[in-house]
């Protein structure tokens, strides 16, 4: 009487399709060896696709019945055995060198004659084509979600795989908190591990659960799919999905990883004002700013010159007040201000060009459509000839992606064009509403709106001699250097106080949308 080897299998990639698990091919085996009185010597058990040669556990069982004087198999069905020629025809060879003496299966009859071999060869060979056609029916499905631009996978952090319509929608948990990720990545104050700590910190997990790590915040940063697109086999694919960031800002984040823009500091130093505000005037070094306490009581603020230069000497030895500094930072806020019957009339000349120039960017757009058909037209012949063999694959993908890129910078580039119709009067109109804010601003005590502002508008502080000095940004210098193109008159005068709004305003246009 033979003894008996038990074989269980289960595979890792087809888990949907399996009819059993491991533990219950075990116990349904082990039930029916004591049914027909079989020895089990031994079960081996595998966790591992039989379509392909390669299986550990089951060359070790090859090589027992090999070393054996001959043993048999007890396996839930062939399949379990092998799903592949070289599997298959290795068992037959195996029971026709006497090696394998009986093979039992609950589900399938054998007998060691050329019958039975011939419906073992059989039955190998279904499970073979079983396999074969299942890959077929995945690639064909692939191909189809392909061809209606649907990304073929498993959807990124932020998206969810619609099963019911077999689409990628957004995630209403993690869309918008992987969004601000991406856009905080791009200020240039976040590293890869602050970055990891910030998206864990906003309950951002991985598969199953666990935290992200620094690889996998560095496939979201450099993955297009979150820009509209997506790579499948090396190729670029414009997907149907709704995309969470534009390009733009997609390639900011791609010159932040290869390290073309630094992160950032940020200091939160409250109840210090004005620190890190100015440069030194004669050594170009910080003015930090100092706290002193008098035996009295009386705190006093003093701005001075860190003094950290080896190579020249500073001579500014004297210290600034806060006091009179605020006073200078006042004034200089106070000389980008407009006041109200200036802001009216700036706000009136706008109106005027507005309802003037309402086509302008029409032609600009038409232009770029014109440009885009241009593209789209060669990724067709581009297409074309690569079906007639004219391109290796790598040419191609390598052209066809570097066309699809220029598809989507113009697509995004009429987009902006369509919302910059307006975009320039928001921007000016903006700009004068916030040099009239400015004027309340100067008669105010907040310090720190008073920095931010000048931070935002001025450029090259400088503090010498306990002066500070203050270069605008355009389109402030306009206002900040108004007597040189203003008249003294004023309004009440007959002046040509109107020639400085328009002058104003289409210089700030103009430099506000270069």
């Amino acid at each position: 009487m033979p003894t008996y080897y038990l074989y269980a299998r289960k595979s890792t990639d087809d888990e949907d399709h399996q009819v059993m698990s491991i533990e219950a091919q075990l116990f349904e085996l082990r039930e029916y060896a004591k049914r027909e009185g079989l020895e089990i010597i031994e079960e081996i058990t595998e966790n591992k696709t039989a379509k392909k040669p390669g299986r550990e556990r089951f060359a070790e069982l090859i090589e027992k019945i090999e070393e054996s004087n001959g043993a048999g198999i007890l396996a839930w069905h062939p399949d379990r055995l092998a799903r592949n020629s070289i599997d298959g025809g290795r068992i037959v060879y195996l029971v026709d060198t006497g090696k394998i003496t009986a093979l039992r299966f609950p589900t399938f009859w054998f007998e060691p004659t050329p019958q039975g071999k011939f419906m073992l060869s059989i039955a190998f060979g279904q499970s073979k084509y079983y396999v074969d056609n299942l890959s077929e029916n995945v690639k064909r499905g692939l191909r189809e979600k392909l061809r209606r631009n649907i990304f073929p996978g498993l959807a990124p952090l932020g998206y969810i795989n619609e099963l019911r319509n077999h689409t990628i929608e957004p995630d209403k948990r993690t869309f918008n908190l992987v969004k601000s990720s991406l856009k905080a990545f791009a200020t240039g104050k976040y590293t890869l591990y602050s970055m990891q700590a910030k998206m864990n910190a906003d309950g951002l997990t991985g598969l199953h659960g666990k935290p992200l790590q620094i690889s996998t915040i560095q496939r979201i940063l450099t993955n297009p799919f979150y820009y509209g697109m997506f790579m499948y086999c090396g190729e670029l694919y414009q997907g149907t999905h709704k995309p969470m960031i534009s390009k733009k800002l997609y390639d900011q984040n791609q010159e932040l990883l290869h390290g073309r823009s630094k992160p950032r500091k940020c200091n939160d130093l409250k109840n210090l004002p004005f620190r890190n505000f100015a440069v030194c005037g004669e050594c170009g070094y910080s003015i930090t700013v100092e706290r002193h306490t008098k035996k009295s009581g009386l705190r006093f603020v003093y701005y001075r010159c860190t003094k950290k230069s080896k190579t020249q000497n500073c001579s500014q030895r004297s210290f600034l007040r806060q006091e009179e500094l605020v006073e200078q930072v006042k004034s200089y806020v106070q000389s980008v201000s407009l006041n109200d019957w200036e802001r009216d009339k700036c706000l009136e000349m706008l109106d005027e060009w507005r309802n003037k120039n309402r086509n302008s960017s029409d032609l600009l757009i038409r232009g770029l459509k014109a440009e885009l058909s241009a593209v789209k037209k060669k990724i067709n012949k581009l297409t074309d000839a690569y079906l007639e063999n004219v391109f290796e694959t790598e040419e191609f993908q390598e052209k066809k992606n570097s066309l699809m890129r220029e598809k989507k910078d113009i697509e995004e580039k009429i987009d902006e064009l369509r919302l910059r119709g307006n975009r320039w009067f928001e921007l000016t109109r903006k700009w004068i509403l916030d040099a009239n804010q400015a004027q309340n601003m100067a008669c105010g005590e907040n310090f720190a709106e008073m920095q931010n502002f000048l931070l935002k508008v001025g450029l090259n502080r400088k503090i010498k001699d306990r002066r500070l000095a203050v270069e605008f940004k355009p389109p402030w210098n306009l206002i900040a250097n108004r007597g040189v193109i203003r008249p003294k008159q004023s309004p009440a005068e007959g002046g040509a106080v109107l020639n400085f709004t328009e002058y104003t305003v289409m210089r700030a246009r103009r430099d506000l949308n270069p």
